[in-house]
């Protein structure tokens, strides 16, 4: 834990946003795509022959009826993360496996919307046990693949998805994308301020928990069901390679819950007065920096999880280049799944440029409408 919970700690969120303020009537404006890159590489350049998933417009007709037949379908918001799911899986063999991973997604972002970490702080006490109660219920659902006997609309919605994603998905690879689902909605929904807390955290203990919250360790999960091709760990492991999978999937996790922290930055701690984020936690836990201290450093911790994943993966798919003399078989599943790591991290950017849910009146050029 960074440090209890104060009166100066709360004063010091209140001038976070009069800094804010302050820099938006000077007309401040920091270039997303300048704090991400570095002198030799450039974001843009390496997101440049990205494309979104070939069924995505289908899925997401798809995904939209199913939500609005349900009733968990949001305005304005629901345009805007249903979508991210072609972005965020490019790699999807079928129309029907791309709208089943939307309807994942719907459903995530429906909570999120609702009664997430942005959200819970501003409901009152009957509204966050209400909303409790529903996510002990949706666990529960979840892990005994059984819907209760008085099934809510989001249950009938849970259960659904789960009978289509259970008709196409390899058995032991749905017992584990099971398990982060439930290890994401658990801390996800919940007011996770630091006021609620009780403490500032950490940025090192931040980040672990927003890679939590963010859902991304199962948005990685679904490029396996997507492709319908399976990660085989224990030849993975055998391989010498299960090391080097990993760390590339804890960062594509991490890059993509703490670059959509910088642009969301605006969206959760200005609009809805939020503080669990990477740039006030980064500004709380150095006293006496200021806001834009805090960006630039937010943005280096990304830049360099970049440059990690990049050093890694190059590393990576040497080794499964050596690799395919040997097990041609295994070397091509990686391979793939490597494709799919870096898609995720191109995704990250590209949607959120494209998206319109953090755009307004901004200190990053790229959000700002004003």
């Amino acid at each position: 834990m960074g440090s209890e919970y104060t009166s100066a700690l709360e004063r010091e969120i209140a001038n976070m946003r009069l800094q804010h303020e302050g820099l938006l009537r000077a007309g401040q404006r920091w270039s997303l795509r300048a704090l991400f890159s570095t002198p030799d590489w450039d974001i843009v350049d390496y997101c440049r022959d990205f494309r979104p998933n070939r069924f995505g417009q289908e899925a997401c007709a798809e995904v939209e009826r199913f939500c609005r037949a349900h009733g968990i379908w949001l305005e304005p918001g629901g345009e805007h993360y249903n979508s991210m799911t072609p972005y965020l899986h490019p790699g999807a063999i079928s129309a029907e496996r791309m709208t089943i991973i939307g309807l994942y997604n719907a459903i995530l972002f429906w909570l999120n919307d609702t009664v997430g970490r942005e959200k819970f702080g501003h409901l009152d006490g009957a509204a966050q046990a209400l909303a409790w109660v529903a996510i002990d219920r949706l666990c529960e659902l979840l892990r005994t693949r059984s819907a209760p006997v008085d099934p809510t609309e989001l249950e009938i919605s849970t259960s659904s998805f789960l009978a289509m994603l259970s008709d196409l998905a390899e058995p032991a690879w749905l017992d584990r994308f099971i398990a982060v689902t439930i290890a994401h909605l658990r801390p996800a929904i919940r007011d996770q301020n630091a006021r609620a807390r009780g403490g500032l955290l950490g940025v090192a203990e931040y980040i672990d928990l927003r890679a939590q919250v963010s859902g991304m360790y199962p948005a990685i999960a679904l490029c396996e069901f997507g492709r319908d091709d399976y990660l085989p760990w224990g030849r993975i492991r055998n391989a010498g390679l299960a090391g080097d999978l990993r760390r590339m999937r804890v960062l594509a996790v991490e890059i993509g819950a703490l670059m959509n922290d910088v642009f969301s930055f605006e969206k959760e701690c200005i609009v809805d007065l939020a503080d669990f984020n990477l740039i006030p936690v980064v500004m709380l836990n150095h006293p006496g920096w200021m806001l834009e201290d805090a960006v630039r450093h937010a943005a280096e911790i990304v830049r360099a999880k970049l440059v990690e994943f990049r050093t890694v993966g190059a590393a990576a798919a040497e080794r499964c280049d050596r690799m395919g003399a040997t097990d041609s078989e295994l070397a091509a599943a990686m391979s793939t799944h490597f494709e799919d790591l870096v898609g995720c991290v191109q995704a990250t950017w590209v949607w959120q440029i494209k998206t319109l849910r953090y755009k307004g009146a901004s200190v990053f050029a790229e959000n700002n409408l004003a």
